[in-house]
């Protein structure tokens, strides 16, 4: 049956996202613990394009509804992919992360936490390398400076605003390091959910069905943390936001593990500082994720080319002396304007 995880670990390794190989072999090892040997016979049917219950039965020569009862319980698991098109179900294969790793909230233990703690180490930091990055920063709102033009992609608003269902789930990253012995001191329930279908969540266990306000309150209280708001790389098609901090999240880490930069994106801001108001508490210091923030001869001091332009440390400045600027045309890189945008760029990078 190992000849099957493989099989499964390298359909994922061909979606744009990735799952490289390791030299221990833990990407089979976290196969292994999640997807059961009917799970893996299944998902090696699917593929990125979403495809009805009857053709996969076709594939495998199943029962059409047995196979249909199997997908959906797989869905339930959060191990694959569901979208409904034109009233009929069909069933796709998620990558690992962004994906299927982000929906074991209810199914992971110390085990898995180790084996991707493992995966981390030998093969995922590299999955952040490649660009365009899986995903990029929205700065905090209120930072953005008044009276520019602003694209609607900057602001978390614009898709807050415009979904139909909000929920909140806790975040995988911080419940992984907690269970290694490695938590940090930041909130763990606060990665928000965004769908254009109402009631989208009712039927969820993992997802906790919210208000619109209160997915903007968590918002809020994520800037008074120090965190970062994150989503995935595109302008539309945007059915999440993180709230991330380089001590547990998977993509944010590899900046200060690795130094990788290209592991998520930066806004069209970067920050600055007024050295007249600059009254050098070093609040702005210790609030950055990224070190962006220096002391040069007392006053705080912005390396460039190290800020993602977030606005964390705009709202903590006592003095008023932080602010956001807006990049220069030339140096503005627009995110995909849809996630098949993204796919085809990343998968172009990748080969």
């Amino acid at each position: 049956m190992t000849g099957q995880y493989q099989k499964l670990a390298d359909l994922l390794d061909q979606l744009p996202n990735g799952y490289p190989k390791t030299v221990s072999g833990v990407e089979l090892k976290i196969l292994k613990k999640l997807f059961t040997p009917e799970d893996v016979e299944l998902a090696c049917q699917l593929s990125s394009v979403p495809e009805s219950p009857k053709l996969i039965a076709q594939k495998l020569e199943l029962d059409e509804r047995q196979t249909l009862r199997a997908l959906i319980d797989m869905v339930k698991r959060g191990l694959i992919g569901l979208k409904r098109e034109q009233g009929e179900m069909k069933f796709y294969l998620m990558p690992f992360v962004v994906g299927f790793y982000e929906l074991q909230n209810a199914q992971i233990d110390q085990e898995f936490a180790q084996l991707f703690e493992e995966y981390y180490k030998e093969a995922f930091h590299k999955m952040t390398m490649i660009k365009p990055s899986v995903h990029r920063v929205i700065p905090v709102e209120r930072t953005i400076p008044f009276g520019i033009d602003v694209m609607p992609y900057e602001k978390a608003s614009t898709y807050i605003d415009s979904a139909k269902s909000w929920g909140v789930l806790n975040c995988i990253c911080r419940v992984q390091q907690r269970l290694i012995g490695k938590e940090c001191e930041h909130s763990v329930e606060n990665c928000i959910t965004i769908s254009s279908r109402e009631r989208a969540y009712d039927k969820t266990d993992t997802i906790r069905t919210i208000t619109k306000e209160e997915a903007l309150e968590i918002l809020a209280q994520a800037n008074e943390e120090g965190l970062v708001h994150s989503t995935s790389n595109t302008q539309n098609d945007v059915t999440y936001i993180c709230n991330c901090c380089t001590c547990s999240c998977g993509i944010l880490r590899s900046i200060v593990d690795y130094g990788n930069m290209n592991s998520v994106a930066s806004s069209d801001f970067y920050a600055a500082v007024d050295s007249d108001s600059c009254g050098g508490c070093l609040i702005c210091i210790d609030r950055c994720q990224f070190n962006a923030l220096e002391m040069v001869d007392d006053i705080s001091s912005v390396n460039k080319s190290l800020c993602l332009g977030c606005g964390v440390c705009i709202t903590s400045c006592p003095d008023g002396a932080m602010s956001l600027i807006q990049k220069d045309i030339a140096n503005i890189q627009p995110p995909p304007v849809t996630e098949a945008d993204w796919n085809s760029i990343r998968a172009d990078a990748r080969n």
